[in-house]
């Protein structure tokens, strides 16, 4: 049986690219806030969705192409301060992602106990028969 969440990090790989694309076709070669804001929302969407470990190598990724054709040009990886605040973005989006989906995870297992636990019951005195 295959792993239902094994989707996340090649879904969180096409979002970074389909969300970069689309920031640089939007100017953010000249602004990159915008490609940061783009980037930022594909991680922590994938963090939401998906496992901790997919949503960190999708943050990689992210800080990759961010600092390599948004900031660098190329592809040539820059390391200064706003590579570094990208980072930083980038690990507070897995981390907020992953604190969203603890909370769905919970809540989700919280209501499968409880219908588990008391199930609905119907009562077959409630349904009419129709008359003929």
């Amino acid at each position: 049986m295959r792993n239902p969440e094994s989707f996340g990090f090649p879904f969180g790989c096409v979002s970074v690219v389909v969300a970069a694309s689309v920031a640089g076709l939007l100017g953010s070669a000249r602004h990159h806030g915008l490609s940061l804001a783009a980037l930022a929302l594909v991680v922590l969407v994938t963090g939401a969705v998906t496992t901790v470990a997919a949503a960190l190598g999708t943050a990689l990724i992210a800080w990759s192409v961010h600092s390599g054709f948004t900031v660098g040009a190329l592809g040539a990886l820059e390391f200064t301060p706003e590579t570094g605040v990208a980072a930083a973005v980038f690990f507070g989006a897995t981390l907020a992602g992953a604190a969203y989906r603890g909370r769905w995870v919970q809540r989700a297992t919280t209501i499968a106990t409880t219908v588990v636990k008391d199930p609905p019951t119907f009562k077959v005195s409630t349904f009419r028969t129709p008359s003929i």
